[in-house]
């Protein structure tokens, strides 16, 4: 893949730790390089669909991946294949691959879980930013997870995803985003949030940059608070009543970012 310019995005694959693909593109440019990593029913496209990629500017160093089982990357098909220890496992054959030094990673909803469990587990982040997720240890109900599982696997699955996301009042690139997601997949992954989703995060080294985002209105904001005072974690609230309505802000967010980066 290529932008017709030098330096433009180019797509890339490694291979992770249990021998899964896993694939994405890189955007280079000066500095760092932002991992940038979506949520359950989504893919790398929505960095694009939901303008937070041009938030950032044309000249940010971004590597957007695909999760496995979503996207272009590897299918895996099994509920312990999406355990957060193999999506981490992911990101350090990311970071491998390019070889830099340090890396910033921002994730949306499970990809915000992911990106502060990478972050307390691998030197080499050097910031997280965790959208509508935090780091604190969660009550998962295997009852609740199967019964999820089964409704996003079976025929009426993407239906079932969309309808649900269009009356919490998601934008339009998240709604769509699930009907690109193959159900079966889905389903292995809606299982794998039994395997270790439920622990809380730590943070990695002291000098780390840990930035929690979440909505004004958010009814549970108290485990935030908390990784505030635990982790030392920033707090960015974002003006919407909910965390799947924030999603609509998430372009508001990439300025935010870009204007952080640039020192203004």
């Amino acid at each position: 893949m290529s932008s017709g310019r030098p330096g433009g995005p180019e797509a890339f694959e490694v291979t992770s730790r249990d021998g899964t693909a896993i694939r994405g593109v890189r955007r280079p440019g000066p500095g760092e390089p932002l991992v940038l990593v979506h949520g359950v029913a989504m893919d790398r496209r929505i960095w694009y669909e939901s303008g937070f990629l041009e938030a950032l500017g044309v000249d940010a160093h971004v590597i957007t991946v695909d999760l496995r089982g979503r996207g272009e990357s590897e299918k895996v098909g099994s509920a312990e294949g999406h355990g957060i220890d193999r999506y981490v496992e992911d990101l350090r054959a990311v970071f491998d691959r390019f070889g830099a030094r340090r890396y910033g990673v921002f994730g949306t909803y499970f990809g915000g879980r992911i990106a502060l469990a990478a972050a307390g587990t691998d030197p080499r982040v050097a910031r997280a930013f965790s959208f509508c997720a935090h780091g604190e240890e969660v009550e998962i109900p295997e009852g609740a997870v199967e019964e999820e599982a089964r409704a996003v696997e079976g025929p009426d699955g993407h239906r079932y995803l969309r309808d649900h996301f269009t009356r919490k009042g998601a934008p339009p690139w998240m709604v769509e985003a699930c009907g690109r997601v193959d159900r079966d997949e889905l389903g292995a992954a809606t299982r794998g949030l039994l395997y270790g989703s439920d622990r809380r995060t730590e943070r990695g080294h002291p000098d780390q940059e840990l930035v929690l985002i979440t909505a004004e209105g958010d009814a549970d904001l108290a485990p935030f608070h908390a990784g505030e005072k635990r982790l030392g974690a920033r707090l960015w609230l974002v003006g919407s009543p909910t965390r799947v309505r924030a999603a609509g802000r998430l372009a508001e967010v990439g300025r935010r970012l870009a204007r952080k980066e640039a020192g203004s």
